[in-house]
């Protein structure tokens, strides 16, 4: 199938599933209404819902500037302006695929062109999905360390996700440091796995899916070598991803107190949205949606007396906002790449005429 129609598949689906859960979240909640969520908006404080914009905005800035660390570390510098859009690619693709699967591969793709070579683009995005991982695990750790009621409030379900993303998270780290101090065993069990799905007939082509494996057990390995031999940069990376998160994180606190909320309760509301990151982050649904809003709601029922509406509220900003501007951003760069390309072609055909 064409990449461009897979995609388009994806992004359809997304709508699709938005746009149900949304209905679902509605229809369920006794006494709402989309004339009362309006008068909710228009009451919000404007300064708060400008800060909840560009916290959602930093969950972009913030891994744009960890890929620009590394680029520059490995000697290929690329601007501001370069790293968001590598930033944005990812999110957007991360966005509209299960359980973010399309988000590095179509970075990478752009970052290759754009003159960096790939081995430094795989590492860069690699150790940004590590640090990525770990600043979440930490932000989790503190909050649950800090309010355990929070977690212990929560319905079952949400719980089951929470430790379903959990789990996902961990195992991902223990491969990776596996894949750093014996990549035997990965390489002997994910072998295993994959003979047993072809024969499943599951997975087609195991020489190829194979060959796969090899490469990104490789790019684990390299990452894992250079996280040993170069603190500074790992320390500046991780610091990156731990702002990105909490960026995402601090949108449904600002909104919060942006419709009249408690200081003393803008922790919890903060720890909610943390456990929702982390239970809806390895969800097989493109973008998360419906295991965050379920999330979300599942914890703000206890803090807010309107979670439906904080809950659209701060779902709109902190992911759909942030899918629509990255959606913008690399149309908006892919027109002026075709305008570009149209002149230099259109000045070749002068010149070849002259």
């Amino acid at each position: 199938m064409n990449k461009s129609l897979k995609n388009l598949l994806w992004l359809l689906l997304l709508i699709a599933i938005s746009v149900g859960t949304v209905l679902i979240i509605t229809s369920s909640s006794k006494g709402f209404s989309w004339g009362y969520f309006i008068r909710f908006l228009s009451k919000a404080e404007p300064l708060w819902m400008a800060a909840a914009f560009l916290c959602a905005f930093g969950f972009v800035y913030f891994e744009g500037l960890g890929l620009q660390c590394t680029c520059r570390f490995f000697a290929h510098p690329c601007s501001a302006g370069s790293a968001v859009f590598y930033s944005a690619t990812d999110i957007y693709f991360s966005a509209i695929t299960p359980s973010a699967a399309g988000g590095q591969p179509a970075a990478l793709l752009v970052m290759m062109r754009r003159g960096i070579p790939a081995a430094v683009a795989a590492i860069a995005l690699l150790l940004n999905l590590v640090m990525y991982t770990v600043s979440i695990l930490v932000i989790s750790g503190v909050c649950i360390a800090v309010n355990p009621q929070i977690l212990l409030h929560m319905p079952p379900a949400p719980k089951l996700f929470i430790a379903f993303g959990t789990v996902v998270q961990i195992v991902f780290i223990i491969i990776f440091l596996l894949c750093i101090f014996n990549d035997a065993i990965v390489l002997a069990v994910c072998r295993w796995c994959l003979k047993l799905l072809c024969r499943l007939h599951i997975v087609k082509n195991y020489g190829e899916k194979y060959e796969k494996l090899l490469g990104i057990t490789k790019q684990y390995k390299e990452c894992g070598i250079l996280i040993r031999s170069e603190t500074r940069l790992l320390i500046k990376v991780f610091l990156c991803n731990l702002a990105q998160r909490l960026s995402v994180i601090c949108v449904a606190v600002c909104v919060y107190m942006g419709v009249g909320g408690l200081f003393s309760r803008a922790f919890e509301v903060f720890s909610v949205q943390t456990l929702a990151v982390l239970g809806s982050n390895a969800a097989p649904v493109p973008g998360a949606v419906g295991v965050a809003d379920f999330i979300l709601l599942g914890g703000f029922r206890h803090i807010v007396a309107d979670p439906v509406s904080v809950e659209l509220l701060s779902r709109g900003i902190s992911f759909y906002s942030t899918f629509l501007f990255c959606g913008i951003l690399i149309l908006t760069v892919f027109i002026r790449g075709r305008i570009k390309q149209g002149e230099k072609h259109g000045k070749q055909k002068n010149d070849s005429r002259a």
